[in-house]
Parts: structure tokens; sequence; C-alpha cells
């Protein structure tokens, strides 16, 4: 189990150099200069040249062949940054970018969770009943559902649930963590949770009707599909001997489902969750930008916009090394789901 984690964290660090080195590229490939950003389009090309060589933006992108030290160029200078766990500050705000990003991670964390969360309070149990009474009134149900989650844009069910629920009706609020006029001292950066720890249940409150919307049209494709898998894992599991075996015993047909179909029917649907849950904390850009929601999806937006290199690159990394850790963490669970799997 050691000598394989070991193997895996070592290729989760190749995937972030190949991750640098190909956003590196990327970014400064963008139409756009972010000097020209900063001081705005009337500035003259002495005051915007001045400005790129005091960001260093005046050098080449990886190596120097114009004499000198070849290494006196953006990337390795980067990549010195990267080792000493410095992420570079932001162009405009001149911030840092892992304070920024310490900041804004816990609203995508709880953002998120409550994605998921519906996704799979609604996703699986309709998933079961539509592998338990295949080609019925639930079945078709679940197809549909599925089909309508997985093909509607999340930013034009993010739009729609904004204008009936918040606009139309006035049920829930339309953006933002909190309302206006609402202030308190975080604790975890998860404010339902900071809102109990601190005694204001108010805070709580007004925090979750501000999360639904978003966690909403943020779990919908996810929700859809891990229905889908569900249900065709499920029904893969129903057809084996083992299964029949079990109901030809006389076994009860909850245990039956449960005991012995479910539990191996979730290793595909373990592993669609892993790869949402990853998805999601690397920051959901559409939903938080309709939403208004200040975490790294709507960090990383704004970056874009700015011709931000600094936050751009430090976010995508971010979710990168995010990713990498959920889908470890998820393979290490199929051993606890089955024991015939063994690392080494």
């Amino acid at each position: 189990m050691t000598g394989y984690i070991l193997r895996r964290v070592l290729r989760t660090l190749a995937v972030v150099i190949g991750i640098s080195v190909v956003v590196f590229a990327f970014v400064r490939s963008i139409p756009g200069d972010p000097a020209t950003v900063l001081l705005g389009e009337r500035a003259t090309p002495q005051a915007a040249a001045a400005l790129r060589e005091q960001l260093g933006l005046n050098k080449p992108w990886f190596l120097n062949f114009s004499g000198g030290n070849p290494l006196d160029a953006q990337y390795p200078k980067y990549v010195g940054q990267l080792l000493s766990g410095d992420l570079g500050s932001g162009i405009k705000s001149n911030i840092a970018v892992r304070e920024e990003l310490k900041q804004r991670f816990p609203a995508t964390v709880e953002l998120s969770i409550a994605a998921i969360l519906f996704a799979l309070l609604i996703g699986m149990p309709l998933g079961i009943l539509a592998a338990l009474r295949r080609n019925s009134a639930w079945d078709n149900t679940a197809t549909v559902v599925s089909l309508l989650g997985v093909s509607m844009p999340v930013f034009w069910l993010g739009l729609l649930l904004s204008y009936f629920f918040a606009a139309k009706l006035g049920w829930l609020p339309p953006s933002a963590r909190l309302s206006v006029g609402l202030d308190f001292q975080p604790v975890t950066g998860l404010y339902i949770i900071d809102g109990l720890l601190r005694g204001r249940p108010d805070i709580s409150w007004d925090a979750l009707r501000h999360l639904l919307l978003p966690a909403i049209a943020l779990g919908t494709i996810p929700m859809a599909i891990i229905a889908r898998i569900t249900r065709s894992s499920l029904l893969d599991v129903l057809g084996q001997d083992y299964v029949r075996t079990a109901k030809a015993k006389g076994l009860a047909p909850r245990r039956v489902t449960i005991k012995h179909a479910l539990r191996n029917a979730l290793l595909p649907v373990v592993t669609v969750i892993g790869l949402q849950i990853g998805a999601l904390l690397g920051g959901a850009v559409l939903t938080e930008t309709i939403f208004s929601w200040p975490g790294l999806g709507s960090y990383v937006f704004d970056g874009i916009n700015n011709r931000d290199y600094p936050v751009i690159q430090g976010g995508v990394i971010f979710a990168a090394l995010i990713v990498s850790v959920v889908n470890l963490l998820v393979d290490l669970s199929y051993a606890a789901l089955d024991p015939r799997i063994q690392y080494h």
C-alpha cells in the first residue's frame, strides 16, 4: 500500500509539472496584455513597455537564448517560486495568490459539498429504484430526469433558477453567500457551520438559503450521471449468479439488494462520485459567476478577464492537485468496498 501511494504521489507531481507547462504557455497565448489591462487602453507604448519590464513579462517564456543565463526566463523563475510554495501575487490586486485561495476555497468547498449531497440524495435512490423496477414508470421517469439533467447547460439552469425562485417568486436570494448587513467572524470559512459555532443560527439559516440555488444548479449534472451509473451498475450485479442464489435461499429482497447487490455495484458509482467531487472542488466557474459566489471558480474567471497570469496559473495548479488527491482517495476506497482488490 505504501509503495502504491508513493508511486501515485510521484505521478501527481509529474502531472502538476506538465499542467504548469501547458497553462504557462496557454495563458500567454491568450490575446491581450496585462500591462494594457492595468494601465488602460490609453496607456502609452512607453508606459506599457516599462510595466512589462517591471513584471518580467518582457523576458522569454521558457529559456533565454539571447545570451547570458539561459534560465533568465519567465518559466524557470515561476518554477523556483512553486518549489518554495509561492504561487506569486495577482498582477492587478498585488495580493498573494496563496492567500486569495485560502480565503476563497472554503466557499467552493461549501458549495461543492451541498451540490454533491443534492446529487447523491436524488441520484442514487432514483438509480436504485430504476434498476429494481426496470421498464416501469419509475425507470422511465429516472431516464427522462437523467437525460434532462445532463442536457441542460449549467449557465442556463442557473439563470432559470435565479429568475423563478429569486426574481419572480422571491423565495430565495439570487446571489452572494450572505444577505447585506449580516456580519460575523468566520471560523472555518463554511458559513453554515460557522453560524452554529458562533451561536448565530440566523447566519446559518441565511447562508443555507443563499446556498440552495447554486447547489441545485451545480449538482444537477452530477445527479443525472450518478442516477444513470447506479442504474446500469446495479442491473449488471442483479443478474449475477450469487444474487440469484441469495434470492433462491429465501433471503429478504431488501437484504439481497443492500448487502449483496448494492455494495458490489458501488465501485463504478464511487469512481463517478470521486471524479465529480474533484471537478467541483476545482471550481465551478459558470455557477460561481452566475450567482456571484466568491469561490475558486469566480476567482480564476476574474483572472482570465484581467489577463492575470499568476491568478490563472495558481488556480489551475491548485485545482489539479485537488483532483489528483481526490482520485487517490477514491482508488484507495476500492479496497474497502471490495476485499479482492489489493494494492502493491
